[in-house]
């Protein structure tokens, strides 16, 4: 599988330095380069199967612009890491992974590679700590519009989504099939009201949801 990667960067040193090193890659291929104000005709004429954007090409700020692209195509956001919130504002539009300029070469490449397989990678290490500041009201309306409840596999699910897990490591872990796997996502996404496995994380987060699932069940370490 080839990974069609286009790069939305305004420092023209940075972007060509960011296209070398992913263009050593044997299944990525860096389309372009373009700036946050080009970045829609760019991925529209492009069509790549991954957006990186650095910022302050685009930032958590521009929320319709990344709402856009996201909707066309997988977007990684690489911006300076704030705190969860943040974060999962990012998630909430679409994004689908948000990393911190300080990532690693084979890091930023793993990422590529998981998100274009259908992985969600959540947020930066720095910024997890800040979690235990987001509301854990199990009540609120986000969780309250739950189809119905979850089951403890999709509990557990629902975790390893929050870790960036991608539909192998998930069924690797739980030992199941990669289609049950599927089959537990579609289920979480429908229950959750959202369209895309970043949108669950960030709605199981606001809500509380996760550390609900972690006072009452026993769910899968995150091994950081």
């Amino acid at each position: 599988m080839n990974i069609r990667v286009l790069v939305c960067c305004e420092d023209a040193i940075l972007g060509s330095g960011m296209r070398a090193l992913l263009d050593q890659q044997p299944d990525i291929t860096v389309v372009g380069n373009t700036t946050g104000a080009d970045s829609a005709a760019a991925a529209a004429a492009q069509e790549p199967d991954v957006l990186v954007i650095v910022s302050p090409a685009l930032t958590v700020e521009h929320k319709r612009e990344l709402a856009a692209l996201s909707a066309g195509t997988k977007v990684v956001l690489i911006a300076k890491s704030e705190n969860a919130p943040r974060s999962i504002e990012a998630l909430r539009v679409g994004v689908q992974a948000v990393l911190t300029p300080d990532t690693s070469a084979e890091e930023l490449v793993h990422v590529l590679r998981t998100v274009s397989a259908g992985g969600a990678i959540v947020m930066p290490k720095e910024a997890r700590p800040s979690l235990h500041h987001l509301p854990d009201d199990t009540s609120s309306a986000s969780t309250a519009s739950l189809s119905a409840p979850l089951t403890p596999r999709e509990s557990e699910v629902m975790v390893l989504l929050a870790q960036g897990k991608s539909n192998a490591e998930i069924a690797e872990k739980m030992s199941v099939s990669t289609a049950t796997v599927r089959s537990h996502v579609h289920h979480l996404l429908r229950k959750l009201g959202v369209g895309t496995r970043a949108q669950a994380v960030a709605v199981a987060y606001e809500s509380g949801l996760i550390s609900a699932i972690g006072r009452n069940s026993v769910v899968p370490d995150q091994g950081d």
